[in-house]
This record gives C-alpha cells, sequence and structure tokens, in this order.
C-alpha cells in the first residue's frame, strides 16, 4: 500500500513534468508529505534531476532531508539548578523556550521546527543572560511574564502559520 501511494505521489510530482523546471514547478505546489515521499521516489528510481528539483525545494522551505536532523526538534531545557527542582519551573522554562523560538520562525516564515533555532543554552544566555545552571528566581519570574504576556498569541499565530505553510494541504 506504501509503495502504492508512493508511486501515486511520484507520479504527479516527478513524472507528469518531462523537463527539470516542470518538475520544481510541480514540487513548489506539492505538500511537505508529497515531497518527502517524492524524494524517497526519486532515489528509488534513480532519477537525479528529479530529486535535485525536490531537494530545492525541500531546501527552500527549509525542509529536513535527513532523520537526525529532528533531533534537533526534540531538545529541550536541561533540568539543572532550579529547573531540577519540584515545581513548575521546568514547564515555565520549557513553554518560554518554545514561544521564543516560535517568534523566530514566525518572523522567518521556515517551517523548520521552532527547537532547531537554538539550544536552550542559547536561549538561556540570549534571553536571560545566564546558564541555565544560574537560573535563579529572578530569571524565573522573567520567564513567567514572557509565557504570560506571549504564550497564547504566539502560539495561535504559528498554529495558523504551521497550518497554512507547513502543512499537508487537506
Amino acid at each position: 500500500m506504501l509503495s502504492k501511494m508512493i508511486t501515486g505521489l511520484t507520479a504527479s510530482l516527478v513524472l507528469v513534468g518531462a523537463s527539470g523546471a516542470e518538475s520544481a514547478g510541480d514540487a513548489s505546489a506539492a505538500s511537505a508529505r508529497a515531497l518527502r515521499a517524492a524524494a524517497i521516489a526519486a532515489v528509488e528510481a534513480e532519477d537525479a534531476d528529479a530529486l535535485l528539483a525536490i531537494m530545492q525545494e525541500m531546501q527552500s522551505r527549509s525542509m529536513y532531508f535527513f532523520e537526525g536532523d529532528e533531533a534537533l526538534c526534540r531538545r529541550e531545557p536541561p533540568k539543572v539548578g532550579l529547573l531540577a527542582k519540584p515545581g513548575f519551573n521546568f514547564g515555565t522554562a520549557r513553554t518560554a523556550y518554545q514561544t521564543f523560538n516560535k517568534v523566530q520562525r514566525l518572523e522567518e516564515q521556515t517551517c523548520t521546527c521552532p527547537q532547531a533555532a537554538r539550544s536552550f543554552e542559547e536561549f538561556s544566555v540570549e534571553f536571560l543572560g545566564v546558564m541555565p545552571e544560574d537560573i535563579s528566581e529572578t530569571e524565573m519570574a522573567k520567564l513567567r511574564e514572557y509565557n504570560i504576556a506571549h504564550e497564547n498569541t504566539v502560539y495561535r499565530n504559528y498554529r495558523n502559520f504551521y497550518n497554512k505553510s507547513c502543512q499537508d494541504a487537506p
């Protein structure tokens, strides 16, 4: 079944156009899921021209080529200092980190996952001016204030952007 789906997607993306320019045009209209499937099919078919057009489109959308790249999307704050203690500090820090990164993705209008923008350590130094292990109640208060001021608006705007620009078309 997966093979039939990949073949069908490949036919619509890769085989419809005879030239690389036409394939690139088809790729630009394809959903993210269809692009990934077409890239796999182009590799299996050893169609270098189609693969190049697909990968160029994936690059223009800031999509990942390799599975290992997605590990960046799962980055979280380290459980050190106040972030390791029981309570809500870890969740507060994680929410601020994710929100801060989503703001950047909205400004850039890219579909790359928000956590790939920076590590939590980079966020901590940039936003708070201290390393994660040195976060005190003063920095936690700043994170709470940031979350209250931005979380709902940024979440809604990012969700709308992501659904419109990054998700598969219905």
